[in-house]
């Protein structure tokens, strides 16, 4: 048995999606909506029988290593070995592409330089200033270690010393990593000087890039900077506090969304604790599509000004595909004037948790935000707050919502709701409302997807063996079926199978599918999984329904066999005069279209009797 195969049966694909998916029990599998797509009914089936995934909606299928590879973005290499790790099964040593060196080099010198900054943090004599700080913004020592915040030296070059001279790695690498900067002369820097630096991770809790912090609010130099992108950095991707807060988030099911780390940090102390930071101010479709996997509802908590308002409406737009529930804090009501959230949760912890469950509607928020800058009682201001307004209130995906804030909308203006409909119809036939044009990789995608429509022949195949697992006389069903000349690839390599396991009764399909080829299990799985089946399975009498489906089945199989002969037929009666040979070819075809007619009338008659 080889190594991968080792690996794949030590791992049960269950836990491994269920670490990742909030998964929900179906029959004797689990859905859960797929990852890989935006969708708002699930469609993403795990079967523990087959340790296999299928997501009906976009047809992504495969094993646990295919599911890391696509979910986590491992290579082969890492996916096997996580899993390996998992199961306690040490690997021989397989060999890694360039890439995969240098991306495992690069997260080792991240990993140190987080160890080291945290140490000049919580234990040198140089971190003492940042640790006043930290102080004096109220952030506690666990805190400190849950987020594995750190400081960086004011010296040009301490990381450099430390991650060079003492532990050998290559200048180009540490640059790579987006550590160091290179001077013209030739000469490296450290990028993070004199700054509390907050560790940033992906979505499996790898550093892969950090944000720093200066320390002196006077200082020319920028409050914050960051890794620039690299090869493991995207701030696109980015959501710091994500991995440290994930539970809290799962369970609640819903994540609010700040811009700064030190909103994080301190919210989490004052036990608002399902909260992540993203990069800049506009939440992006890769953040979404994250959040989307452990969470129902995203509550936008950002700034009240015009910036605020468009990465608002961004978030609308990037969400539009998903079901996921958009809502927003509304800081700026506050007596005292607005707040941000790090100065509400270190001085008034309580009035901010109170005001984080005081969350409205991403379309109330937009609303009162348009009402404090134009004045709803004047033609102009109706004229911008219907600008404003109109294309979003008029693009909600749900009915019912869309006629909730429509009427509000023209109640608000104080015109008939006729009249809104009719801005919002223009807006939509005009030019205001432009659909984005699709990328090049999306429309390959659109046309990989595009599956050829199944023959009624086919149609009937497939619910014929769904039937015959569903029945108790497996073995006697197939030497049935097996008769057929079936018309879906791969199904008499799979009765062949099956004939061979000498079934009793009814068929365990852990047990009949191992061993079974890769794509044959999918095969099993696309059938025995299919939406349109199993949502029948409890209104059917399956001996019935097989006796029915079957009959049918060779009614169009014998069709279908005939038209094939008779077109063969056809091409052999255009040669005149014909060799002995091609006269013996007709005779043989036109028997075989007169014994498919036979077949065809027995079955006719057995159906009337």
């Amino acid at each position: 048995m080889s190594q991968v195969q080792q690996v794949k049966e030590a791992t049960d694909i269950i836990q491994i999606v269920g670490e990742r998916l909030k998964l929900q029990r179906s029959g004797s599998s689990y859905k859960a909506p797929c990852p890989f797509h935006s969708e708002k009914t699930p469609s993403f089936f795990v079967s523990d029988q087959l340790q296999r995934y299928r997501c009906f909606g976009c047809s992504e299928t495969g094993d646990a290593l295919d599911f890391l590879q696509k979910y986590d973005a491992m290579s082969f290499g890492e996916a096997l070995k996580y899993l390996a790790d998992k199961a306690g099964i040490q690997l021989e040593e397989f060999q890694k592409t360039p890439e995969d060196d240098l991306r495992e080099r690069l997260l080792a010198i991240l990993n140190l330089a987080k160890e080291y900054y945290h140490y000049l943090l919580v234990t040198h004599n140089v971190g003492k200033e940042a640790r006043e700080y930290l102080k004096d913004r109220k952030i506690t020592k666990d805190s400190i270690n849950l987020f594995n915040l750190g400081y960086s030296m004011s010296d040009w070059d301490g990381l450099v010393k430390y991650l060079h001279k003492k532990k050998k790695y290559p200048l180009e690498e540490i640059e790579q990593a987006g550590l160091v900067i290179r001077a013209k002369g030739g000469r490296y820097y450290d990028r993070f000087r004199g700054r509390v630096m907050f560790p940033l991770k992906d979505h499996r809790g790898r550093v892969v890039g950090f944000s720093g912090r200066l320390l002196d609010n006077n200082a020319k130099e920028a409050k914050y900077i960051n890794t620039p992108e690299t090869m493991l950095y995207h701030k696109s991707k980015m959501l710091f506090g994500y991995k440290e807060l994930l539970n809290e988030i799962r369970k609640k099911e819903e994540v609010i969304v700040v811009e700064g780390e030190f909103d994080v940090v301190s919210s989490a102390q004052s036990h608002v604790n399902n909260i992540v930071a993203i990069k800049g101010s506009a939440l992006t479709k890769e953040q979404v599509k994250l959040l989307a996997r452990v969470s129902k509802k995203i509550i936008l908590c950002l700034d009240a000004d015009e910036a605020g308002a468009k990465a608002t409406k961004r978030a609308i737009e990037v969400a539009g595909d998903t079901d996921i529930e958009l809502r927003v804090i509304d800081l700026s009501g506050l007596d005292g004037g607005q707040k941000d959230v790090d100065e509400l949760a270190r001085h008034e912890p309580k009035l901010w948790r109170e005001i984080e469950k005081q969350n409205i509607s991403v379309y109330e928020f937009l609303l009162r935000l348009s009402l404090r800058h134009h004045d709803p009682e004047k033609p102009e201001g109706k004229r911008e707050i219907m600008k404003d307004l109109g294309a979003i209130f008029g693009g909600i995906v749900h009915a019912v919502e869309r006629d909730y804030y429509v009427q509000k909308l023209a109640e608000t203006l104080r015109v008939k709701k006729e009249v809104i409909m009719q801005d919002i119809n223009r807006i939509k036939d005009g030019v205001v409302v432009k659909k984005p044009k699709k990328k090049k990789k999306e429309e390959e995608k659109e046309e990989k997807e595009l599956a050829p429509a199944l023959t009624r022949q086919q149609s009937f195949e497939r619910y014929c063996v769904f039937l015959i697992f569903e029945t108790n006389k497996f073995q006697d069903k197939l030497e049935e079926f097996k008769e057929i000349n079936f018309q879906t690839p791969g199904l008499t390599e799979l009765v062949t199978y099956f004939l061979k396991s000498k079934t009793k009764g009814k068929v365990d399909l852990k047990k009949i599918t191992y061993g079974l080829a890769e794509d044959l299990k999918e095969l099993v799985f696309d059938i025995v999984y299919a939406p349109e089946f199993v949502n029948l399975k409890d209104q059917i009498d399956s001996e019935k329904e097989w006796k029915n489906t079957f009959s049918s089945l060779k009614k169009e199989s014998a069709r279908s066999s005939i038209k094939i002969l008779q077109e063969q037929i056809q091409e052999l009666d255009k040669k005149s005069p014909k060799t002995e040979k091609e006269e013996a070819k007709l005779a043989d075809l036109l028997r075989k279209v007169a014994q498919f007619q036979r077949s065809l009338r027995v079955v006719r008659a057995v159906d009337k009797a």
